[in-house]
């Protein structure tokens, strides 16, 4: 519950599936939604969750691989605690750069993580940032476990070619609602009526749906 109410009330998660359509949907359709509809929706970032292999020297272990855009960490309401988030251009070059969450840091790269390289699927990268500690502890599997890439370089890790999540935020948690719409009706009328090729909901809808669930 905490989880859901530090992302905000004015996010909002779209779910792609694309079944039964022969119709593409790319990053750019959103992004040109968000700057069309600037009264209802703020930012958008493509993510790309997966499990990867990640070593360190010579140890090798699992970790969260999230690949997400520059905006993405402000939307989400982490805080870089040293270096510096995702930029834009390492997203638009692809760039081999990764951000790390605390537990990374403090557990598998002794304490001083930025300017080391690690790999992710056999691939280079640079620690160009830490993100702040989110809990009491740091656990491992847990939100400090993760590493963040440019959303590009995960799905080419996956051999993927289409994101299927994507996180927006609207300019307001007043304003999710109309921002929803918004949405809804692109992705309606991309899929040609095939509500089954997609699945939006507010951050206060899956926080309803999460407590009812409890109670």
């Amino acid at each position: 519950t905490d989880s859901f109410s530090d992302m905000g009330t004015n996010t909002l998660t779209v779910s792609v599936q694309s079944r039964g359509s022969t119709r593409t949907l790319e990053e750019d359709d959103m992004y040109a939604m968000v700057e069309e509809n600037a009264a209802y929706l703020d930012q958008c970032s493509p993510t790309v969750s997966m499990m990867g292999t990640v070593k360190i020297g010579t140890d090798t272990t699992s970790s969260s691989v999230t690949g997400v855009s520059e905006a993405y960490f402000a939307m989400m309401g982490y805080e870089v605690a040293s270096g510096r988030g995702i930029q834009y251009s390492a997203v638009a070059q692809r760039g081999k750069v990764c951000v790390v969450g605390a537990y990374v840091e403090q557990n598998l790269l002794g304490g001083d993580a930025l300017g080391k390289t690690i790999k992710i699927g056999g691939v280079p990268y640079t620690v160009v940032g830490v993100l702040s500690q989110s809990g009491d502890t740091l656990t491992e599997g847990g939100r400090d476990d993760q590493v963040y890439i440019p959303y590009e370089n995960a799905l080419e890790l996956m051999g993927a070619r289409y994101v299927t999540l994507y996180i927006f935020t609207s300019t307001s948690g007043e304003t999710a609602a109309q921002a929803k719409e918004v949405i809804d009706s692109m992705l309606y009328d991309r899929f040609q009526g095939d509500t089954d090729a997609y699945f939006t909901q507010t951050m206060e809808e899956q926080a309803n749906l999460i407590n009812a669930m409890m109670g």
